[in-house]
């Protein structure tokens, strides 16, 4: 199996999306040093896409051989667990094309290091005459996309990775300054707030006769002891 790294200088905005919001930027990557990207998405409803094609031919790519796509990844989550984040790669035929979905671990990173996930997706590469092409999309959350330094994932491997956070239910996510969007709980539809108003009085109603009842049996155990 041969890797395959991302290369940001080789990507640009799909032209067949008019939604798109992508950029070329320059980020601090997982080790701290400032890196060449692309920022993808908002956190609205819009789509956006970006793309590559990597030519078939000895040397780059052949279909049916067995790669690894490999790359860093930041964000791609919001707190409302409905966002878009996935990497398609498809050869003559678009309909059947592989799709990595890149949030809520669908597909598990290699690891975590300050807050940048390490991803190597294997794929086959499906049938293609002249290129393969490799699309991210973004939808609902930004997301950032970096590549592997000196293209070495023997070096990215063997880092020590982050401690599980537990504390936040989205990834930390650049577009943010403190690193996480501001968690918000979920609204509570009309017909679940009345049945929680329900249960409530329910449970209000049935205290009230459980106090009736413990009142009534003291006070037959006192007219007993009066007798």
């Amino acid at each position: 199996m041969s890797d395959l790294f991302f290369c940001p200088e080789r990507w640009e905005p799909d032209s067949m999306v008019s939604t798109n919001a992508a950029s070329l930027v320059r980020v601090r990557g997982y080790s701290g040093r400032t890196v060449d990207a692309w920022q993808l998405g908002d956190f609205g409803s819009d789509w956006t896409a970006i793309t590559s094609r990597i030519p078939i031919e000895t040397g780059w790519l052949e279909s049916g051989e067995q790669y690894r796509f490999c790359f860093w990844l930041n964000g791609g989550e919001n707190s409302r667990r409905n966002e878009t984040c996935l990497l398609e790669i498809y050869g003559d035929a678009w309909e059947e094309r592989l799709r990595f979905r890149l949030n809520r671990n669908y597909t598990k990173p290699l690891l975590e290091k300050n807050h940048w996930l390490l991803f190597a997706v294997p794929f086959t590469a499906p049938e293609a005459t002249d290129a393969l092409n490799f699309r991210f999309v973004a939808s609902g959350a930004v997301c950032t996309i970096a590549g592997i330094p000196e293209m070495d994932m023997s070096a990215c491997e063997a880092l020590t990775p982050d401690e599980p956070d537990t504390l936040h239910t989205v990834r930390h996510n650049l577009a943010f300054p403190h690193g996480w969007e501001e968690e918000k709980p979920a609204p509570v539809s009309k017909s679940e707030e009345k049945r929680k108003q329900r249960t409530k009085k329910a449970a209000a109603a049935a205290a009230v006769t459980a106090a009736c009842a413990v009142g009534a049996i003291a006070l037959r155990q006192y007219l007993k002891k009066r007798r």
